[in-house]
């Protein structure tokens, strides 16, 4: 059972702490003994009953849920409590092994700071809520049997499924064919439907499919949601379509923004998907984005309402694209599917079950799969099916509420089938604003910190994982898929998952979310605030959460909100959040160091110049996030007293103090670029047995210093990354002893054989991303003695843009000798054709890789002729006859900078020699 839950509060890890104090290591006076064991026998029959009530949450009356609220509150107001006494006290913790204290500085510290009157007062409540237990009897009338969800061994196959699409053949046709008419002007194809249809599904299957063509000049999909936030989509746009200009936008109004992207798209061919739209105003500002050309380019916009779909038309008298429910036959095959890996292989016994199931879910293909994957965990039989199908509400009926309603139903007997702790972590993820990218590895992170892994369950980063991959499992949450042989980094939350998780979050005063909803009234005490979006009634908030800051666990502001709480004494806060807050100033977090319980701390502020140094007395930090601090020059020697920070990440500017870096013992994961003191930093990292690290990012003065040693050993050491800004001239010698090492991206002037050689004595590679930038003729073999396990590799072969070769270079060669790299299955290239012979990749023996499944070649053009660069796509195209099991894409970067012809460039080299062109700065 996890420490802090939905439906038990704080009340396990409570005892915990309880439990601890009343060991022999915390010499306790007798009376203040008497008052931890009251607590701990009183609290203990309590958690049984919490238990076994959040087991049967659907079936609790007004008189059960009062009762659960009330000892749910006081559980977390008794923990606060302890911790206080526990942090003055001087453990720090509820493990033993620190000084025990004399019995007159307990006495003193338990009257002096009105822990003993605070005890008293709470020692009341749980009196009062054990008496009203009593007389509503609730041991004896409420009680259900906590039922254990094993994880879906099927995930895999699951999540092949979904990729499966059903009935979407039709769609893709009607519409690609309404997009790719022999019209020039700039065309709108809008898809309008209620939630769950797939209106998303489609666009982007749309949008893939004529996007990889290639005649598109500028692509890009953004999503409007809700509540429009115009600057922060028409930056996205930006992202995608200039990538340069998008990063001198930081500080632009939306008027820059606008007359920006049309500059950028004017006299291009572009392809955008504007996905869900809410409001005719909006569309109207998100579409005087983009020129009115006669390039052929085309928009797709999504949207649940009729009246913004029409408006949407090109053509007055056009209709849009109208998303209907899914026919009886595709439902059946999309559920079956789902449940039996078949079309069709339905038992004869829950035909007729299975026949008013798929009559409830209404034709929407996200209620179908939800029910779906929730069935297929479950006993197939009648029984089980019926008592399923009776729990839910009426059929959808696609009409304003009623359709979402019908499934909001579904999705909330999804919701109550979850484990108590799964029920927790999806809840948390109501703190985040719609259609957001949420980077799993943080929200892994705040799910330990905030106390909802439990640890006797083992490592608390697996079970996080295991937990993200149940609520996927169970269609709650959705990961984001990258290109082939990328991990997944990001998940989404459906619009719908979310509209539920925010009302029973409000329900349960689990969080409280600004998002731009009129709040009259805030909770009494509010635990979790996630401000979204600013408001005029959001002040009340930040006036509520002053008043209570002794309760607040969790804050996550989002940079679109520009007024916070004053920090000082958030006593009970575990997750501080404020990335990307670039409004924030220093006095902001000056008083830092007096949260004491904070686990999570991440700031982002362009004004921030310095920490606090009593950010040393933040003991039970475990993450301290400072990646987007670009204006701190230095962290304060006091980090070195974080004795419990597993994880530091700091921005390229910011200087990591190289004294007492030993002290960090239990660190994990590093990420910096500088220090103070680079030898002294390598002395103490390579301090025997001390080094913990399994994930390291670094320059490459560091990276020389730590790895310049063949005896050097991380044993631990899992990824490391050398940031190219900071290039090394070679592979690291010292690095052939990472025996462990899974990723590696390295970027190095000159390699050699010997480079190599060190890069393939790496037994348990399965990541490698490599980058040359030095000129070499040398001949590189990659045989069968190395690279045994190497699933993907980036290679990287380019020159610095100031560079122009008197003439091309024939450049590094590289070669697959037969049996290489027998695992590898996906094959990046990034080349310029002024700097690899004509025939590289001809020579590089693509045909002796048998298991590749993906060759992407991007091909630079900067200062390149078109002659060469289309030499070299020749040379590429001949793999099609090599590989014909492997997909192949050829792409070009950096296209507007590409020479006119073979003049030019003896033009430009011609100023080189004759020292007129003069070099830039890198």
């Amino acid at each position: 059972m996890a420490g802090v839950g939905v439906g038990t509060g704080a009340m396990n890890s409570l005892l915990g702490k309880l439990t601890a104090l009343l060991s022999d290591e915390y010499n306790l006076l007798k009376r203040v003994r008497k008052e931890i064991q009251f607590l701990e026998r009183e609290l203990s029959g309590m958690r049984v009953l919490l238990e076994r009530l959040a087991d049967m949450e659907e079936k609790l009356d007004g008189l059960a849920k009062g009762w659960r609220d009330r000892v749910r509150d006081l559980s977390y107001d008794i923990e606060d409590c302890i911790d206080r006494f526990m942090d003055r006290l001087g453990s720090g913790d509820a493990k033993p092994k620190f000084m025990k204290r004399t019995a007159r500085r307990l006495k003193t510290l338990w009257a002096r700071h009105d822990i003993a009157t605070q005890i008293k007062e709470l020692k009341t409540r749980v009196m009062e809520e054990s008496e009203r237990r009593g007389r509503y009897k609730l041991d004896e009338s409420y009680y259900g049997a906590t039922k254990t969800v094993e994880i879906d061994p099927r995930i895999t196959a699951i999540h092949e499924e979904v990729k499966g699409l059903v009935a979407m053949d039709g769609p893709m046709k009607h519409v690609i064919a309404l997009l790719m008419d022999e019209s020039k002007e700039l065309k709108v194809v809008p898809i309008v439907g209620s939630g769950g249809l797939g209106k998303t599904t489609l666009a982007m299957e749309v949008y893939r499919k004529i996007g990889l063509g290639g005649d598109f000049q500028c692509q890009a999909c953004v999503s409007v949601s809700r509540t429009l936030e115009l600057v922060k989509l028409l930056k996205d746009i930006l992202s995608q379509t200039d990538k340069d200009a998008y990063k001198e936008c930081q500080s632009w109004e939306k008027e820059q923004l606008i007359r920006e992207i049309k500059h950028i798209l004017t006299g291009k061919r572009y392809l955008i998907v504007i996905d869900d739209v809410w409001k005719e105003q909006d569309w109207k500002l998100v579409k005087a984005a983009f020129p009115e050309n006669n390039n052929g380019s085309r928009i797709i916009a999504t949207t649940r309402i009729t009246g913004v779909a029409k408006l949407c038309c090109s053509v007055s008298d056009e209709q849009p694209y109208q998303m209907a429910p899914l026919d009886d036959a595709d439902s059946r095959r999309l559920f079956f599917k789902r449940i039996f890996y078949s079309n069709d292989s339905c038992p004869c016994e829950l035909e007729e079950v299975s026949a008013r199931i798929l009559k409830k879910c209404g034709g929407l293909p996200l209620a179908i799969i939800t029910f779906a994957s929730l069935l297929a965990s479950k006993a197939h039989n009648k029984d089980e099916w019926e008592r399923l199908q009776d729990s839910i509400g009426t059929g959808s009926s696609f009409d304003n509420d009623g359709n979402l309603k019908g499934m909001k139903d579904i999705l909330l007997h999804s919701y109550l089938d979850l484990p108590h702790h799964l029920k927790t972590c999806l809840l948390y993820l109501c703190i985040y604003p719609e259609d957001s990218m949420i980077n799993i590895k943080l929200l892994k992170w705040k799910w330990i910190a905030e106390g909802f892994i439990a640890t006797q369950w083992g490592s608390l980063d697996q079970v996080a994982h295991n937990c993200f991959n149940e609520l996927v499992n169970r269609n709650m949450i959705h990961p984001v898929y990258g290109n082939y042989g990328s991990s997944v980094k990001y998940c989404r939350v459906h619009d719908m998952v979310l509209d539920l998780i925010i009302s029973l979050s409000d329900e349960e005063n689990f969080a409280t979310v600004l998002n731009g909803r009129i709040c009259n009234s805030f909770p009494n005490k509010i635990r979790r605030l996630s401000m979204q979006s600013s408001g005029k009634g959001h002040k009340g908030a930040v006036d509520a959460i002053t008043e209570t800051t002794v309760h607040v666990r969790s804050l996550t502001v989002f940079m679109l909100h520009k007024q916070i709480p004053h920090l000082v004494d958030f006593h009970a806060l575990r997750v501080l959040d404020l990335e990307k807050c670039y409004w924030l100033e220093n006095k902001h977090v000056k008083h830092i160091g007096s949260s004491c319980q904070l686990r999570y701390l991440r700031i982002g502020g362009f004004k921030i110049t310095e920490l606090p140094g009593e950010i040393g007395k933040l003991q039970h930090l475990e993450t301290l996030d400072l990646r987007d601090c670009d204006s701190l020059l230095r962290l304060p020697s006091t980090v070195a007293e974080l004795r419990k920070l597993l994880r530091l990440f700091v921005s390229r500017n910011t200087q990591l103090p190289a004294g007492g870096f030993w002290s960090l013992q239990a660190l994990e994961e590093l990420s910096f670029q500088e220090t103070d003191d680079p030898v002294r930093f390598a002395e103490e990292v390579n301090e025997s047995g001390k080094c913990n690290l399994r994930y390291l990012r670094t320059g490459g003065e560091i990276a020389k210093r730590l790895f310049c040693s063949p005896c050097c050993t991380y044993p631990c050491l899992q990824v490391l990354k050398i940031e190219s800004i900071f290039r090394v001239e070679m592979v690291p010698r010292g690095m052939a002893s990472l025996k462990n090492l899974v990723k590696l991206c390295i970027w190095v002037k000159e390699f050699d054989k010997e480079g190599l050689q060190v890069l393939m004595g790496m037994p348990s590679l399965a990541h490698l991303e490599l980058g040359i930038i030095g000129g070499s003729n040398e001949k590189l073999i990659i045989g069968t003695d190395g690279f045994k396990l190497l699933k993907v590799f980036y290679f990287h072969y380019l020159r610095p843009r100031f560079v122009v070769e008197v003439k091309p270079t024939g450049g590094l060669r590289l070669t697959f000798a037969p049996g290489a790299m027998q695992a590898l299955h996906y094959l990046r290239l990034d080349l310029n054709p002024m700097f690899v012979a004509s025939d590289f990749f001809e020579d590089l023996g693509v045909e002796h890789l048998p298991g590749l499944a993906q060759l992407e070649v991007e091909i630079s053009c900067f200062r390149a002729t078109p002659r060469r660069v289309k030499a070299l796509e020749c040379s590429v195209e001949k793999a099609n006859n090599l590989l014909p099991k492997c997909r192949i894409r050829v792409s070009r970067a950096l296209e507007d900078y590409m020479l006119k012809d073979d003049k030019e460039w003896e033009e430009v080299v011609a100023n080189r020699i004759s020292g007129e062109e003069r070099r830039p700065e890198e």
